[in-house]
């Protein structure tokens, strides 16, 4: 178990992932944790990489997806503090400050680094990814070979998580004969 300090700077770092990537922080923190929701946030952390290539997506530091970075700073660092056995009542709000403060700050720095550099976007977001692995992982204690292990069984297992929803949105939604 972590000190105060440890378990804050932790939880910290994790909300400041959920800036970069809203759903890498608590995919991760699920899986240290052992959550049964883990395969599900894992999958939604690859799909939200993938996604942040299309060129159509709406900025992080819009309303929306930075209203969603900030729950998700908020919750991982909520749950680390908890896990941690530690009660800091100001780890929520200012979890949530930093994944917005990151998500505002970062489509900037990676908008000077591709002029500055002439590096395209797509290479910039894919070192983005790797980066917020490398310190999430780090941050929680897994290595990066069991990140890429856990992600391959979370996308393996989606189909089959999907389909009682797809069969519920189904039977809501189009007719039966």
């Amino acid at each position: 178990m972590a000190t105060g300090d440890e378990a804050f700077q932790k939880a910290m770092r994790l909300a400041a992932i959920s800036g970069l990537r809203s759903m890498l922080g608590p995919a991760l923190v699920a899986t240290a944790t052992r959550r049964p929701e883990r395969d599900q946030l894992i999958a939604a952390a690859v799909a939200e990489m993938v996604l942040d290539k299309i060129p159509l997506m709406p900025s992080r530091a819009s309303l929306l997806p930075l209203v969603a970075r900030g729950l998700a700073g908020a919750w991982v660092a909520n749950t680390i503090m908890k896990e941690e056995g530690e009660d800091n009542p100001w780890a929520v709000p200012i979890g949530a400050a930093v994944a917005m403060g990151v998500a505002a700050a970062a489509p900037r720095i990676r908008g000077l680094l591709r002029v500055a550099l002439g590096v395209p976007d797509v290479v910039l977001g894919l070192a983005e990814d790797a980066l917020a692995i490398k310190l999430g992982a780090d941050s929680v204690g897994i290595t990066l070979n069991e990140v890429k292990g856990l992600a391959g069984n979370a996308l393996s297992e989606l189909p089959e998580n999907l389909r009682p929803a797809i069969e519920e949105l189904k039977g809501r939604f189009l007719p039966t004969s």
